[in-house]
């Protein structure tokens, strides 16, 4: 890739840009870059030097330290040498508007020197082969990484990934958000009227465009019809879809729980995310999001809502809300707590498509319905794509123990989508026991300064409400003080469990347990809880809270039964049969 296409899209009599010379004096060091670039999207811009220019890619995600991380790279033209020591603003109306600060920068050289061989060219042909293995002495990127040419996607696509060294780590680097150049942030370089100005075009004219918005404008941008016509001309090769109007007021297509992971011809295998499922009608002023149970999240959590905004598509699409701890799993509790962008990055994980550009695609296959899907999701912090993998199961789940994920979710590639319906075409294997529990009341012990010692927890049982056991650790201050206040609300004289517990009394695992008073609720709240096991009473042992379900509705909270399932998936599109070998899995009804 020459400097031709950075030339065509700039006007150099009209702009202090470089005038895409590539650098003709050889280095004994060759020189990388890396730039934070936030353009429509934030991104950042992976340069090595190569042949007298820098050969680019763009990371949405931007660098990781952690090996376990594969970030997308998307190649781009190469620009000139001169462009290593831009930092500044991109004025609106012009090719990639926005702000750029040098986020860090280096010297690069190949992981493993070829005797006899220069490193420059040896490089070069490790880009041709689709296969990059270089070494980074940067003030932040440090180490062994890999840029490696994916297959099944675009020809520009490619992952960069680090190597397990002594300078890999789970850190998140891009925490780290200050120019290696100026020390400023991306937003203080913004804020600086005297910044550096880096002007550009896409006029094949040489005029430069009037300034309009760097966003989306109220008229239709060619990224919007770009990606309007690239849906329409992927729906050409979906057979089975109908013309329908957008639907409305309808439920996700729900999972079956299963005891342990299986392995089988014709499925695939994702995370289950721990945060609250959602589905989401992309389709500009009417673009809604909502729970499982049609509860609005729009106001709730509004930075996915202007998100969908932004999306210039017109779908429907299944998901789940979560936010990310430091070592980028996703936490219920901090979901469940969240209020503002001060507790943490809100991401919508989207894995599902209903409906798009007036076409219902539900009967279609789950392979063909994400084939549609993964194109269409946009280079952004906030929605993105939840990868699949055919892989072991069992080591899948393994590694998601590990992590720390809450379980995988693995669901039969020729599945359709079930609308308002439980299935055994999706299973979900959890890599804990955890459990949905109804709060019937709390206790405070005596002496005791907190606003409440333990919860009571049950579930529904035969109408009734069957006591399951109490659960005095997982809580917070801040997550406290928000439950006790919900449950002040709710308070009753008389106990709503069908027997009262023994609350007060000595118990198997608590012989000695401390003095309480207890204060009755109305069974309305329902909460998510860990737990090590059920006793024969079937009451937990040591549950933990983990947070409200307020996508949940108490009246559905009943104990998962046991059914059973085919233990082998046939690849048959709505196959009903069982066959002679079977595995155990548990279901919610």
């Amino acid at each position: 890739m020459s400097l031709s296409l950075y030339n065509k899209k700039r006007s150099f009599d009209k702009t202090p840009e470089p005038s895409g010379k590539s650098k003709t004096k050889k280095r004994k060091e060759l020189l990388f870059v890396v730039q934070k670039h936030h353009a429509s999207h934030l991104h950042y811009d992976f340069r090595l030097e190569m042949e007298g220019v820098l050969k680019s890619w763009a990371v949405p995600k931007g660098p990781s330290l952690n090996p376990s991380d594969k970030r997308l790279a998307m190649q781009v033209e190469d620009h000139p040498f001169d462009y290593k020591d831009f930092e500044g603003i991109i004025p609106k109306g012009n090719y990639g508007a926005g702000t750029v600060i040098v986020w860090d920068h280096g010297t690069y050289e190949p992981s493993e020197s070829q005797d006899g061989k220069d490193p420059e060219k040896q490089l070069l042909h490790e880009l041709y082969k689709g296969t990059l293995s270089i070494h980074l002495n940067g003030e932040k990127l440090k180490g062994n990484f890999a840029l490696v040419k994916t297959k099944g996607r675009e020809d520009n696509a490619w992952l960069l990934i680090k190597k397990k060294d002594r300078y890999a780590k789970e850190t998140d680097i891009t925490k780290k958000s200050k120019s290696v150049i100026s020390g400023k942030t991306i937003e203080e370089v913004k804020e600086n009227k005297k910044a550096e100005q880096w002007i550009s075009n896409r006029d094949k004219r040489g005029k430069l465009k009037s300034e309009e918005s760097d966003g989306i404008s109220p008229k239709k941008s060619v990224a919007t019809t770009d990606l309007a016509s690239t849906a329409k001309q992927m729906l050409k090769d979906i057979q089975e879809k109908r013309k329908a109007p957008i639907p409305k007021n309808i439920r996700p297509m729900l999972a079956t729980l299963v005891d342990e992971p299986f392995t089988a011809e014709g499925w695939s295998y994702e995370i289950k995310w721990d945060g609250y499922r959602a589905l989401a009608w992309i389709n500009g002023s009417e673009t809604d999001l909502r729970s499982r149970n049609y509860n609005s999240y729009t106001s709730r959590f509004y930075p996915v809502f202007d998100a969908l905004k932004q999306w210039p598509i017109k779908a429907v699409v299944d998901g789940e809300i979560v936010v990310l701890n430091e070592k980028g799993i996703s936490s219920f509790q901090k979901l469940q707590n969240w209020r503002s962008e001060k507790d943490g990055d809100l991401y919508f994980y989207v894995f599902d498509l209903l409906w798009l550009y007036g076409y219902d695609v539900t009967a279609a296959s789950l392979t063909e319905r994400r084939k549609l899907l993964m194109p269409l999701v946009p280079p952004d912090n906030i929605i993105r794509f939840s990868e699949s993998f055919e892989t072991n199961a069992t080591e899948f789940l393994e590694a998601a123990t590990k992590l720390g994920i809450e379980g995988i979710i693995a669901k039969k590639n020729e599945s359709e989508y079930e609308i308002n319906n439980r299935t055994k075409n999706w299973l979900k294997i959890k890599s804990g026991k955890r459990h949905e529990v109804i709060i019937g009341g709390y206790t405070i012990n005596k002496d005791s300064s907190k606003l409440f010692s333990s919860l009571l927890l049950g579930i529904n049982e035969n109408g009734k409400l069957k006591y399951m056991g109490q659960a005095g650790t997982g809580f917070t201050e801040a997550s406290q003080r928000d439950l006790f206040k919900k449950m002040k609300a709710i308070e009753i004289d008389e106990c709503a469990f069908d027997h009262p517990p023994g609350i007060n009394k000595p118990a198997l695992f608590r012989p000695a347990s401390p003095k309480s008073s207890i204060v009755w609720l109305k069974p309305q709240l329902v909460a998510e809880v860990r737990y090590q096991e059920l006793t024969d009473e079937g009451i937990m042992r040591h549950p933990s809270f983990q947070g409200l379900r307020t996508d949940k509705k108490a009246k559905n909270v009943t104990m998962e039964k046991s059914i059973e399932i085919p233990a082998k998936a046939s690849s048959r599109r709505k196959t009903r049969k069982t066959t002679p070998g079977r595995r155990r899995a548990t279901v919610t009804r």
